[in-house]
């Protein structure tokens, strides 16, 4: 099932993305048994474990190798892509995960797997800005693309979307359902390039509900998915909850009330067991773009 996202953005152009894992002094973190404190570089990124993406600008007859892994990401240098995180909470993977490193390129989004859990995001524009001066600029969109719930399959921890048939949809309302920040702005102008948080794009406000409610399989919980029999013998449609004659939008907040989960600036990946979240992603000369992922299970932002 898919979503619409909280901000209508037609982009049919897709991104390459691959994600590389880094930690001062390389190889793997060590397991602090409390999170340790940061402090702020003068680059604006906190100090601390983190994982690094790199989002490279580059030309229309660009040659992309479909092989995954590495830490780059290759989209237009102008022009919009699209990229996909995926979050599985049964997943056993423990690093930034490449599972598509081709977009804006081969016609499919980007997609690359988080270890589950929480994240602080941070994110700015390197190399020069514009010889003529014009700053170079990147605009995110976030979208909910898909989610849904674990049904008890063996296989469930290696699933990347929610296409297998072992999988229970959770309808997300998208009338209702809208992330903190709409879009987030970056630009390089000149002078040094300062990271920007940009958590909010991942913070997400609305009702996920299983599919089930979903009564008129349009992919949304709306009024149409209200029960128009009266098998209570009441006299009124028991979707009626008001009972004031008429199925209306008072009866819609009560049905999600009663059968849906709420959330409010909740890390969009909380929302199901997996979650998929897509950035529409402008690009207007930017060359390379750093986005860092610092865990909260290991960090304590002061």
């Amino acid at each position: 099932m898919r979503f619409l996202g909280s901000r209508p953005v037609p982009l049919a152009v897709v991104l390459l993305l691959v994600i590389a894992l880094v930690f001062p002094g390389g190889g793997a973190p060590a397991l602090a048994e409390k999170p340790a404190a940061v402090v702020q570089w003068s680059n604006g990124y906190p100090s601390g474990e983190h994982f690094n993406l790199n989002i490279h600008g580059k030309k229309p007859n660009f040659s992309c190798d479909p092989t995954s892994g590495g830490g780059s990401v290759f989209v237009p240098e102008y022009g919009t892509a699209e990229i996909d995180y995926v979050q599985n909470k049964r997943s056993s993977v423990t690093e930034l995960t490449v599972r598509d490193p081709c977009a804006g390129f081969d016609g499919d989004p980007a997609l690359v797997q988080l270890p589950a859990g929480e994240y602080q995001v941070y994110a700015r524009i390197l190399a020069k800005p514009h010889k003529s001066g014009e700053p170079r600029e990147v605009v995110f969109y976030p979208k909910l693309v898909e989610a849904c719930n674990d049904t008890g399959s063996d296989t469930f921890g290696d699933a990347v979307d929610c296409s297998g048939s072992f999988l229970l949809g959770t309808g997300v309302i998208t009338s209702g359902g809208v992330f903190d920040l709409e879009s987030q702005t970056l630009i390089r102008s000149t002078g040094k390039s300062k990271a920007v948080d940009v958590t909010a794009l991942f913070q997400w406000s609305g009702y996920a509900c299983d599919q089930a409610y979903d009564t008129n399989g349009n992919g949304e919980i709306d009024l149409g998915d209200l029960p128009t029999a009266d098998l209570d013998g009441d006299g009124f449609m028991d979707g009626d909850l008001d009972k004031d004659g008429d199925l209306d939008q008072a009866d819609l907040d009560l049905y999600l009330a009663a059968n849906c989960t709420q959330f409010t600036n909740e890390w969009v990946f909380n929302i199901a067991d997996l979650v998929v979240y897509g950035w529409d992603y402008q690009n207007n000369g930017s060359k390379l773009l750093q986005v860092r992922f610092y865990p909260l299970s290991t960090t304590q932002f002061e």
